[in-house]
């Protein structure tokens, strides 16, 4: 456990799966008191997201002015600002930031790759600590790799396997293609497969109903307009053997998925193959495919999982995430 006894925390984040709570939970609980601060201000009302998605102009002056109310009702002995992301920063939100927290320690995480987010490259540079989970932006740019992490307290994995295989995701045309080799490979297997993945009503009316996409009709009992609740999320992940896991070519840094994998002491089948140089691979528990062309062998699915070292299991907690990023301080 870190300690962070009288530590001052600003903790700025998208408010995302209540991510922003656990970590905000887990630095109080290590000592701090954590001040924490919305970033995703587009989902505070019609009228800011509008602005946000459609007028720069006032989008920079909107943000500013959202800051400087937050900031302006915080102590001036803040002694670290840790930001997630950042999107929506301007460089003027930045400076107002050091020039009201004159002794903090700045520090940045990105939970995206630079081809998905360029805008870090910009930002990144005005923090004094920068980690990204994606290891090639880490390569080329000199920034800390921290992969991403999974929470302990919901991985409670069972010896009841209800699922050989589950496929979460949300939409897009590969993952449907994947899916549906996926089913033939359950069938052919007898494996008991569970696929979800999310579509916004609209696209599905545009993609399904008038261009008729033969993709959505195959894989239409998977296709749902409500993401899966976190609860029931879990539960899944407790009860599975193997997760499955599709990582888009530009992307490089472990997806969320892979790292539950590793708390919920499953299987993995992905296809990234960046997980070869982590400290967890080993080809007992993680079986790399090709996209172009989809085959997972019968016998990885039916052999047993091998226990990681613990240590390795630790490391990717929610509790190694934040001790690689705040230290332990005695």
């Amino acid at each position: 456990m870190i300690k962070l006894e009288n530590k001052k925390i600003l903790l700025i984040m998208p408010y995302f799966y209540n991510y922003e709570k656990d970590i905000k939970r887990k630095l109080e609980e290590a000592g701090a008191e954590v001040f924490l601060v919305d970033s995703n201000l587009h989902a505070h009302s019609l009228y800011n997201k509008l602005v946000m998605f459609y007028t720069k102009g006032l989008r920079d002056r909107l943000v500013f002015d959202y800051y400087e109310g937050v900031i302006s009702k915080l102590t001036e002995d803040i002694d670290t600002v840790f930001v997630i992301k950042g999107q929506w920063m301007t460089d003027r939100v930045i400076e107002r930031l050091r020039e009201r927290f004159r002794a903090a320690t700045f520090k940045i995480y990105q939970w995206d790759s630079v081809s998905t987010f360029p805008d870090q490259t910009r930002l990144n540079p005005q923090f004094d600590e920068i980690y990204t989970f994606d290891p090639v932006d880490s390569e080329k740019y000199g920034w800390n790799y921290r992969p991403l992490f999974f929470k302990k307290e919901e991985c409670q994995s069972s010896e009841d396997k209800r699922y050989d295989l589950i496929f979460l995701c949300s939409m897009h045309t590969r993952r449907m293609q994947i899916l549906i080799k996926l089913k033939e490979l359950a069938e052919r297997y007898g494996k008991n497969l569970f696929g979800y993945i999310y579509v916004p009503k609209l696209q599905y009316i545009k993609e399904a109903v008038l261009k008729r996409n033969p993709l959505y009709k195959g894989a239409r009992e998977a296709l749902h307009f409500d993401s899966l609740p976190m609860e029931k999320t879990n539960d899944i992940y407790n009860h599975t053997r193997c997760f499955v896991d599709y990582t888009f070519p530009q992307q490089n840094g472990l997806s969320m998925r892979t790292i539950e994998s590793v708390g919920h002491r499953c299987k993995l089948i992905t296809n990234n193959r960046h997980i070869l140089d982590t400290d967890f691979y080993c080809k007992e528990n993680v079986y790399i495919y090709d996209p172009e062309d989809f085959s997972v062998p019968k016998e990885f699915i039916e052999e047993p999982y091998k226990e990681i070292p613990e240590e390795v299991y630790e490391r990717y907690s929610l509790d190694g995430f934040l001790r690689d990023i705040f230290g332990e301080i005695e």
